[in-house]
């Protein structure tokens, strides 16, 4: 499994219940039907600074994903709702992170 790290700053005027919409159509629009997407979280780190967490069966299913997102329509959208984003290249500042072990709760 990997998981991609993508923080972000929104741009200014953009409300959290701007992002939420866009955030929804991107999860139900383009990250459900990609092969090997297992699931999502947005985080809210502080004032406008965000992060996606995209957990990934492999960094191959991943790729598939990112060589696809700058031509969707729910990732344009959403994509412009960041600052400084280059909308051409999704995978900027997106770090992929493998995981070795994973713990849970008991």
């Amino acid at each position: 499994m990997v998981i991609e790290w993508a923080p972000f700053r929104l741009t200014p005027g953009v409300s959290e219940t701007d992002l939420l919409e866009a955030s929804e159509a991107l999860q139900t629009d383009f990250l459900q039907p990609q092969a090997g997407f297992l699931r999502r979280e947005l985080v809210h780190l502080s004032g406008e600074q965000w992060g996606d967490l995209v957990y990934w069966e492999s960094e191959a299913a991943a790729k598939r994903a990112m060589e696809t997102a700058a031509s969707n329509p729910a990732c344009f959208r959403y994509f412009h709702l960041m600052e400084d984003a280059d909308h051409n290249e999704p995978g900027q500042g997106v770090q992929v992170l493998a995981v070795r072990k994973s713990y849970a709760g008991g």
